[in-house]
C-alpha cells in the first residue's frame, strides 16, 4: 500500500441514545407488564394455592408502586427532562405528589368511560398512562443537549451512594423510607386482614317487582300485605336464622306479632328469599312493622334482634266502617 492510497476510516457505530437516555422508564414499563402479567394469572388461570399466595406476595408492592410512584416518576421525567431542573429528593418527592393526583384523575376519566371503576380498566389506564408519560420523557431527553439530559444509571453502589450524601439528605431518605414502610404496611394490612364488616348477615325487604322500592304505604286492618324478604349469610360457617313479623303501634306502646316465626339454616355465602305476608290489626297513623331477624349464636332466648328492619305505613279505617260510624 503506498502512502497516496486513501485508508478508508470506519467509525465507531455509536451505541443508541434512547438506550442510555432511557432505562429507568424501560424498567418502569417492564415492571407495569410483569404486574398485568401477575394479575393475569390470577384472574384467568385456575393455580395452585400456594401459587395463588406468592402471585399474591408480588402483586401487593408492584401494585404499590404503580399506585404511588411510578406514574408520578414517569411523568415528571417529562415535564422536568434536564438533570439541573430537580435534583434526586426533589424528583422522588414529586413523583410520589403526581402518582396521587394522577390516579384520582385517572378515577375521574375512567368512571366516565363505559368500562368504569374495575380492576382491568385501572390497572390497564394506569399502564398506559406510564407508557405516554415515558414515551415524552425519552424524546424530551433526546432533544437535550449532550450531557444535559436526566439519566440515571441503573448500575447503583447504594453504600457508596449513600456514604456521598450529606447528613441532611439522609434524613430526608431515612424519612421518606420511614413513610414508605408504614404506608406499605398500612395498605398491607388493609387488603390482606379481612375487615369484620366482611363476616356479617345481610337482611333486606323488597317490594314490588324485586325491588327496593313499592312498599306498602297505605292498608287497612285486616288486609294482607306481602313483601319478599331475604337474607345473604355472609359469616364465618352456616347459620340458623329465626325471622319474625311484628306490628307496632309507637304511639300507644303495642306490639304484636303478625307472621312467623319462620327458620332458615343457610351456609356461608348462601342467600334465601321468601314472600312474607303479614295483616294491620288495628288503626293508626304512622304505624311500624318491625322485620327481626335472631340467629343461633344469640342463644335461645336473646333480648334484642340481631337484624332490624322497619317499614312505615298508614292504617286507615274500612269504608263501610267509616260510613255506619
Amino acid at each position: 500500500m503506498t502512502e497516496d492510497e486513501a485508508v478508508p476510516v470506519v467509525a465507531d457505530t455509536p451505541r443508541p441514545v434512547w438506550r442510555a437516555l432511557g432505562r429507568d422508564l424501560a424498567l418502569a414499563l417492564s415492571g407495569g407488564l410483569l404486574l398485568v402479567a401477575l394479575v393475569g394469572i390470577a384472574e384467568w388461570f385456575a393455580v395452585p394455592a400456594w401459587l395463588r399466595s406468592v402471585v399474591q406476595v408480588l402483586q401487593l408492592p408492584l401494585g404499590l408502586a404503580y399506585v404511588l410512584f411510578v406514574p408520578g416518576w414517569c411523568l415528571t421525567a417529562a415535564l422536568f427532562a434536564r438533570v439541573d431542573d430537580l435534583d434526586d429528593i426533589e424528583r422522588v418527592g414529586l413523583g410520589l405528589g403526581l402518582s396521587v393526583a394522577w390516579v384520582s384523575l385517572l378515577a375521574l376519566i375512567l368512571d366516565r368511560l363505559p368500562w368504569g371503576l374495575r380492576l382491568w380498566p385501572i390497572l390497564l389506564g394506569e399502564l398506559a398512562s406510564c407508557a405516554v408519560f415515558a414515551a415524552v420523557a425519552l424524546w424530551r431527553r433526546i432533544r437535550q443537549p449532550a450531557g444535559e439530559a436526566h439519566a440515571p444509571q441503573l448500575d447503583w453502589r447504594p453504600c457508596v451512594w449513600w456514604r456521598r450524601l450529606p447528613r441532611f439528605d439522609r434524613r430526608i431518605y431515612i424519612f421518606c423510607a420511614v413513610a414508605l414502610l408504614v404506608a406499605t404496611l398500612a395498605a398491607a394490612w388493609i387488603f390482606l386482614v379481612p375487615s369484620p364488616d366482611e363476616f356479617m348477615t345481610e337482611f333486606y325487604i323488597l317490594g314490588k317487582g324485586g325491588q327496593a322500592e313499592d312498599y306498602p304505604r297505605e292498608a287497612v286492618p285486616g288486609e294482607v300485605l306481602t313483601v319478599t324478604m331475604g337474607i345473604h349469610n355472609l359469616e364465618r360457617g352456616t347459620m340458623t336464622y329465626r325471622a319474625e313479623v311484628w306490628a307496632v303501634d309507637p304511639w300507644e306502646d303495642l306490639a304484636e306479632l303478625v307472621a312467623g316465626p319462620d327458620m332458615f339454616t343457610l351456609v356461608r355465602d348462601q342467600t334465601v328469599e321468601a314472600a312474607v305476608e303479614w295483616a294491620m290489626p288495628w288503626v293508626g297513623q304512622d304505624q311500624m312493622v318491625e322485620f327481626r331477624l335472631y340467629s343461633d349464636e344469640q342463644g335461645p332466648e336473646p333480648t334484642e334482634p340481631y337484624r332490624l328492619l322497619r317499614l312505615w305505613l298508614n292504617v286507615n279505617e274500612r269504608v263501610g266502617e267509616r260510613a255506619n260510624g
